[in-house]
């Protein structure tokens, strides 16, 4: 029997830097962030199995990166990556449901006189993606604006995204899955763990290995969007 179920984070506070004005340039504020997402998660309540169904820490946890990391000017922006990030299709061998349907409400405080809030909802069923293919595994296009834009690299097993740097983008990457092997610039190799977090500079050199027997994928935040001609492998 199929149901549908609706999966909830509420009252998630996140620190960012967030807003057009000067003032809110200069320092983090105070995010606080409501989402749902409407999914079936039968196969995950017959099996009582949480890797069938969504985990509360991980939606936190990757949404939080996206905030932290897009360093956004509207609401209007940040509320459309993290809606488009939720309706993203699962990962390559994942075995939770995709989201039918999700919500992504945007509450900031101590903007307006007296006790007012400002805040921004969006709603929405599940878009269509463009998927990129590459030597070493793909790349889904979660969305991009002027600014900034969010993808999704899912290294193949036994391939590599080679060493490589960018001559202008800035890069903030977080580790989604296990089995990827990691390094920077002049550094031994390291295994990366979930929840892990990068940020690259400009001509900063790093690179992956996905030594695990399924696609390993890493949330990625590009400043500006990613443009091939500004890779340089080495």
């Amino acid at each position: 029997m199929s149901f549908a179920t609706t999966i909830a984070v509420e009252n998630l506070r996140v620190s960012c830097l967030i807003g057009c004005l000067d003032p809110e340039r200069k320092g983090q504020q105070i995010v606080r962030v409501d989402l749902s997402v409407e999914v079936d998660a039968s196969a995950a309540a017959d099996g009582d199995d949480l890797r069938r169904t969504w985990d509360y820490a991980a939606i936190s946890r990757e949404t939080a990166f996206i905030l932290q990391s897009g360093r956004f000017h509207l609401l209007e922006t940040a509320s459309r990556f993290i809606l488009r990030w939720l309706l993203l299709p699962p990962q390559p061998g994942e075995s939770r449901p995709g989201a039918r349907r999700g919500s992504v409400t945007l509450t900031k405080f101590n903007v307006l006189p007296g006790e007012a809030l400002a805040r921004v909802s969006l709603s929405g069923e599940a878009p269509e993606y463009t998927v990129e293919t590459n030597p070493w595994g793909t790349v889904d296009v979660v969305d991009e604006c002027r600014r900034l834009g969010l993808y999704r690299l899912n290294v193949a097993p036994g391939q590599s995204i080679p060493n490589h740097y960018h001559q202008r983008m800035r890069e903030a990457e977080l580790v989604l899955t296990p089995g990827l092997v990691g390094w920077r610039e002049g550094g031994s190799e390291h295994r990366r763990v979930v929840g892990e977090a990068f940020h690259w500079g400009k001509n900063e050199e790093h690179g992956y290995r996905n030594e695990g027997v399924r696609p390993a994928s890493i949330l990625c935040v590009d400043s500006p969007p990613f443009d091939p001609a500004d890779e340089v492998e080495t």
